[in-house]
């Protein structure tokens, strides 16, 4: 289950729209990876059912959300390595701030 108190906290905080949040089946395509996906345009973080943190999860494919709402063109654009590493970093870092409160 998806936790609706984090996903209230991370919209306010980077004030965007609350994106559409979907539990799946891994799909048999993805192999490893963060558990999760993230659907563009239609805005909707896919977090696999069973994942361990699922707050880590949710908070890594929102940032890649908030990429493409605020335009991040170069973001979207480039997804590599360090695209990935500087989204996990904000996810862990907001996911820190959430708890502190």
């Amino acid at each position: 289950m998806t936790n609706q108190n984090l996903l209230t906290y991370l919209c306010k905080k980077h004030k965007v729209p609350t994106p559409f949040v979907k539990l799946v089946d891994q799909p048999h395509w993805i192999e490893g990876g963060c558990e999760g996906y993230y659907v563009p345009k239609v805005h909707i973080l896919c977090i696999w059912k069973g994942t361990k943190d699922s707050d880590l999860v949710l908070a890594h494919e929102f940032h890649h959300y908030v990429d493409e709402v605020k335009g991040d063109l170069l973001q979207r654009l480039e997804k590599r390595l360090s695209t990935e590493d500087g989204v996990q970093k904000r996810a862990v870092r907001d996911l820190e701030e959430f708890h502190a409160l």
